[in-house]
């Protein structure tokens, strides 16, 4: 008997389930951060951006759709978040850009800022890369490929 997500998966009945799938876990996304599955210090991925353009409250970042997928659940307050300024929300996405809303009185961060986007559904976004990069203490330690990148038929 399989079953199984990961908001659910401590819920899940261990004598009664052969297979478990909570398939975010590994990794974390914004969504199950805005369900309170995770906590956003055990957030394992994320895509780093760089701020191309800013205005008081708003920044937009060269990474869109095309990197951070499209989901957004009808809960989600955005299309994903900031690790480092975990008040700020994607409020619009496009093929190649994000942007982001950050609260009254924040600073946002100055043009050339790498910032580390947490996409909303980790699934779609790991599918769209052909490889990962694993970081440790910000020292890229290896790079592994995605086994079942453009296996969807």
């Amino acid at each position: 008997m399989s079953g199984g997500s990961t908001p659910s998966a401590r819920a899940a009945d261990g004598g009664a389930l052969t297979e478990l799938r909570p398939g975010v876990y590994l990794f974390g996304d914004a969504q199950q951060w805005e369900l309170g599955t995770i906590v956003p210090a055990t957030i394992a991925l994320s895509a780093r951006a760089t701020v191309v353009s800013r205005r008081e409250g708003v920044a937009v970042v060269d990474a869109g759709s095309k990197i951070l997928g499209a989901d957004r659940a009808v809960y989600a307050s955005g299309y994903g978040r900031l690790l480092d300024h975990p008040d700020a929300h994607i409020t619009a996405l496009s093929e190649h850009h994000a942007t982001v809303t950050f609260p009254a009185g924040d600073v946002v961060p100055p043009l050339g800022s790498v910032l580390r986007v947490v996409p909303n559904h980790v699934c779609n976004a790991v599918n769209l890369v052909n490889e990962l990069v694993v970081e440790r203490d910000g020292v890229e330690v290896a790079v592994w490929a995605v086994a079942a990148r453009g296996r969807n038929t």
